[in-house]
């Protein structure tokens, strides 16, 4: 099968690479025509576990082209991989969808085989039969005779791209057509052994369950929350141990179901606010995701709330020092991560603060600006800790766990937001979300 990958940012990169290494030729296009030379030379920004090796082992099996035309004429099937942002309503912009399918049709308009278009991205419900299908119809071609579209979009979390690739859950497949199923399944066939995880469904039925999926995980972590500020404001209360009892109840599971900040990165929030916006469009009151949404904002209020009881401590302004401004380890974004919404959210004045610093190996090493608060990254955990007053444990990582083995010159705070370390120092004033202390 000759297959195209068209958008070569954090998803489509990997994702070329991974279809590749299943025996498939695969042609690359994306509309910076540098990618192929940055990739050659090590020198691609993503950052993400496994790429570079599975770069090194399958480069003869990915072929880069600059021209969009002979990408297209030299494949039968096409994955779009590529960035639908967030609208300020809460609905995603098809911009970018569109404007290549509007170049696709003049090139399969002059050839006589059928094309399928496999949409990766994540959609608004009714994009592909309202929008997709007509822009085409609209632009010369017939559906299911020039053109098919598929809707198969993955779900995956930046930092472990591939092994989510690998080991998914569910293969989502949207379609309405039955030689585009049969296309699709004959290509992952050769990847996917366990039957049990393809769900097929209609265009539609597939575009609502893509962010169905992700808003229900986002009701758990915003459910754990809840149950974590309740027990908080109790004596000898601990949310730890209330979550894993209520996740020990198989109709629940422990999944997700665990102390942590708020809900972040690049899927769950805008899934969540998208979900919340079509419901409105077709009648539908959105109760449910937009009460999710409000749990999940006051998360970095809770935060603030103990930096101000830790503050008394300390007799001079203090220096905060947040661990990880990126939402998750192996990644490295920063916008819209717990940190960035938590340092927007500091009034340094009120707080009498004097300066924030970090430390994230995820990152290059620089200072930021975010909201009204500039940032300053420390080269090591152990420069962190020894400069900083109180320190916050905004994702759990393994090289966070090693806190314990700085000698410390005095007392120093810490809140530990996921309840990763045990039987710290005496020298540690402990605070943990969701335990009263």
């Amino acid at each position: 099968m000759n297959i195209s990958v068209i958008g070569l940012g954090k998803l489509g990169l990997p994702f070329a690479f991974f279809i590749a290494s299943y025996n498939n030729k695969v042609l690359a296009f994306d509309k910076n025509p540098n990618i192929s030379r940055l990739i050659t030379k090590k020198k691609n920004n993503i950052v993400e576990p496994e790429l570079k090796k599975y770069i090194k082992k399958f480069n003869k099996r990915v072929e880069f082209k600059n021209s969009l035309e002979e990408t297209i004429k030299n494949t039968d099937i096409t994955f779009l991989v590529l960035p639908t942002p967030s609208l300020k309503n809460g609905s995603f912009s098809n911009k970018y969808i569109e404007k290549i399918l509007i170049k696709i049709a003049k090139i399969i308009k002059h050839e006589k085989k059928k094309h399928f278009i496999n949409i990766t991205s994540t959609v608004n419900p009714n994009s592909c039969k309202k929008i997709f299908i007509p822009l085409l119809e609209k632009n010369g071609l017939t559906n299911n005779k020039d053109f098919s579209i598929i809707y198969n979009p993955h779900f995956i979390a930046q930092g472990t791209t591939l092994y989510n690739l690998r080991k998914p859950d569910v293969l989502l497949i949207g379609t309405d057509n039955l030689e585009s199923k049969n296309k699709i399944i004959s290509l992952y066939k050769k990847i996917y052994k366990k039957k049990k995880i393809y769900k097929i469904l209609n265009l539609t039925e597939a575009e609502i369950t893509k962010i169905a999926i992700n808003s229900y995980i986002t009701n758990k972590i915003s459910f754990a929350n809840y149950i974590s500020e309740i027990s908080e404001n109790l004596n000898n209360v601990n949310a730890v141990n209330i979550l894993d009892a209520i996740g020990q109840d198989t109709r629940i599971g422990k999944s997700y179901l665990k102390l942590g900040t708020k809900f972040s990165g690049p899927c769950f929030p805008r899934d969540n606010k998208a979900l919340a916006f079509f419901s409105k469009k077709i009648g539908v009151k959105s109760y449910l995701p937009t009460s999710v949404d409000k749990i999940n904002n006051l998360q970095s209020n809770r935060i603030i709330k103990k930096i101000k009881i830790l503050k008394n401590n300390f007799k001079e302004r203090i220096n905060i020092g947040i661990l990880g401004i990126t939402y998750k380890p192996d990644t490295d974004i920063i916008l819209d991560s717990q940190s960035y919404d938590l340092i927007k959210k500091i009034d340094k004045k009120k707080l009498k603060v004097h300066r924030i610093n970090y430390y994230d190996k995820y990152v290059r090493r620089k200072n930021y600006k975010i909201g009204k608060n500039k940032i300053y990254s420390k080269k090591s955990l152990k420069q962190l800790v020894n400069c900083s007053d109180i320190i916050l444990i905004m994702y759990n990582d393994k090289e966070f766990y090693k806190i314990n083995r700085i000698k410390l010159k005095k007392t120093k705070a810490i809140v530990d937001c996921w309840n990763t370390i045990n039987n710290l120092k005496r020298s540690f004033i402990y605070s943990q979300l969701g335990m009263n202390n």
